[in-house]
């Protein structure tokens, strides 16, 4: 089959993974649009061709691989790629407060462990050349830990979920994810800037009570209406006594103007690509009790 002139520079893509689905729906959404992948382990970095453009979701692995992702950004700099678009995480801003949304220019001050080791990768590519950072909201994928697995799994166990109510996110989907990152590299390959530091989440916001919901609504279509699943609210839960706390909003809702004035980028739904993420998990979780 005859290689696409798609006029890139480079043509050729290093695609350092998570170690999860997230790198094989990368790897197609990057190829569909002509470029050839490299996927790369962390144990595979010398492998790295000269002059190629690096995308690196490394540290969208979970926190079990936290180390493993600061280790390759570490390594980066010493490599000979032509840019650098790193996956980070709104982790690393602070939640909270009166402001509606968070925009770029805010500085990181993570709350959390897992904001801190996100934080720790941001840092170790500062000094290098020619690297963009991604922020993203909240994923929505088929992680063990992450929210949507959590909650089909209590829902299909029959076990209630106590689900904040108060704090709110711009979730993003893997397809949705895939789609602006391919976007973005092929125009870091075309000629845009290749330094700076960008946001992206859903066009609308969520707490995780009312992502529960959505999700309950979409397990409902497959399994029948008869379906239910006991959702409670973290406010709830906690009871209302002066003994115990009261939940505090630790919204992080992200401000994504930048990545649509350099890339022309528009935010979409994430309820648009929620119902295949519940799909595959119900898949996952079927053939696991098979």
């Amino acid at each position: 089959m005859p290689m696409l002139h798609t006029g890139y520079q480079p043509d050729t893509i290093a695609l350092i993974g998570a170690g999860n689905a997230i790198d094989s729906a990368l790897q197609k959404g990057l190829q569909r649009v002509g470029f050839r992948v490299q996927l790369l382990g962390d144990d595979q970095l010398g492998e790295l061709r000269k002059g190629t453009l690096v995308v690196n979701a490394a540290a969208c692995g979970g926190g079990a691989n936290r180390a493993r992702a600061e280790a390759v950004c570490r390594t980066l700099p010493n490599l000979p790629y032509s840019a650098v678009l790193h996956l980070s995480s709104y982790c690393v801003l602070t939640g909270g407060g009166a402001r509606k949304k968070i925009d770029e220019d805010e500085p990181p001050a993570p709350e959390s462990d897992s904001g801190r080791r996100w934080l720790a990768c941001e840092d170790a590519l500062a000094d290098a050349e020619n690297v963009s950072i991604l922020r993203l909201g909240w994923l929505v994928d088929r992680s063990d830990k992450a929210l949507l697995g959590r909650v089909v799994r209590a829902m299909l166990a029959g076990r209630p979920v106590a689900l904040d109510d108060v704090s709110r996110g711009n979730p993003v989907t893997v397809s949705d994810l895939v789609r602006v990152v391919t976007a973005i590299v092929q125009q870091l390959a075309s000629g845009a800037p290749r330094t700076g530091i960008y946001h992206y989440g859903s066009a609308d916001t969520c707490t995780a009570m009312e992502f529960g919901c959505e999700v309950l609504d979409r397990v409902k279509s497959l399994y029948g209406e008869d379906f239910s699943a006991d959702l409670v609210s973290l406010e709830a839960d906690a009871g209302t006594s002066e003994n115990t706390p009261h939940v505090e909003s630790r919204s992080v809702v992200l401000s994504c103007l930048k990545v649509r004035d350099v890339f022309g980028i528009q935010q979409r739904s994430w309820r648009q690509g929620l119902t295949r993420q519940v799909e595959l998990w119900l898949e996952r979780l079927q053939k696991a009790d098979a």
